[in-house]
């Protein structure tokens, strides 16, 4: 687990994540796999700066981090190793492999002690997946928040490009059609930890039925320790945030 974090002018470090998960079944309007991670960071300069060897840690001392979440999909993947070097975004890929009708990951920036996110659908996210080294995988993330102005400006040239209508060369846009008011970059590693199986309530043997369902459709060849969660079963999952049916199979990718 590994990157830093920076939001504007401010730095931070990363101190806990959840890796990433996958859900089935696939969304079949689209054949979309959705995916989420999450993370959590405190300032750079509080990561920095040592703990005082004569005062014992304290729980209640540590300021709240800041949450960092994304949900995004990619069309028509067969086997989650094909996420390597894989560009999701609004914008031109710098390199790799972009697949068509993909846009970059929704975003959620929660910051410390907020209960409402950073200007939540705001954002245009672009999304790269590197190099792939075991279930992790190099991993970019670049966020822009447009400026009023060049927000209206870029959407008059989509509507009118839209109905065919004329546009001005790029020499004469106006030098503030970049500009933004927020700006938010994300570099590391994202490790690739579980599945999350929705199952048929009705299903005999759910842990079976949902292996053979990721070997189908994600080319997954071995698991970790797998388990059932059930809707009225206490736990940190939130079955209705991904489960119609009540009932989801966690199956956790093996240990290196």
């Amino acid at each position: 687990m590994s990157g830093c974090l920076q939001i504007n002018s401010q730095s931070w470090t990363l101190c806990g994540s959840d890796g990433m998960k996958l859900f089935l079944p696939r969304e079949h309007r689209d054949r979309c796999i959705y995916f989420q991670a999450n993370w959590s960071f405190v300032p750079a300069a509080v990561a920095a700066t040592p703990p005082s060897p004569a005062a014992p840690p304290s729980p209640t001392a540590a300021p709240p981090p800041l949450r960092l979440q994304i949900i995004g999909c990619v069309p028509g993947l067969s086997d989650w190793r094909d996420l390597e070097n894989l560009f999701l975004g609004y914008h031109e890929p710098p390199d790799g492999k972009q697949l068509e009708d993909t846009r970059g990951p929704d975003l959620w920036i929660w910051p410390p002690g907020e209960t409402k996110p950073l200007r939540f659908g705001s954002w245009e996210t672009d999304l790269k997946f590197g190099e792939r080294h075991g279930t992790e995988f190099e991993f970019s993330l670049e966020a822009i928040i447009p400026s009023e102005r060049a927000s209206k400006f870029r959407l008059d040239l989509s509507l009118k490009q839209f109905f065919q209508q004329p546009v001005p060369p790029d020499w004469e846009l106006p030098e503030w059609v970049n500009e933004v008011t927020d700006q938010m970059s994300f570099s590391g590693r994202v490790d690739f930890r579980d599945i999350f199986c929705s199952v048929p309530i009705n299903a005999a043997r759910p842990l079976e039925w949902a292996q053979q369902l990721a070997r189908r459709e994600l080319a997954v060849e071995e698991f970790g320790p797998c388990s059932v969660h059930e809707a009225d079963c206490p736990g940190k999952f939130k079955l209705r945030d991904v489960s119609s049916t009540g009932r989801v199979v966690l199956l956790p990718m093996p240990p290196a």
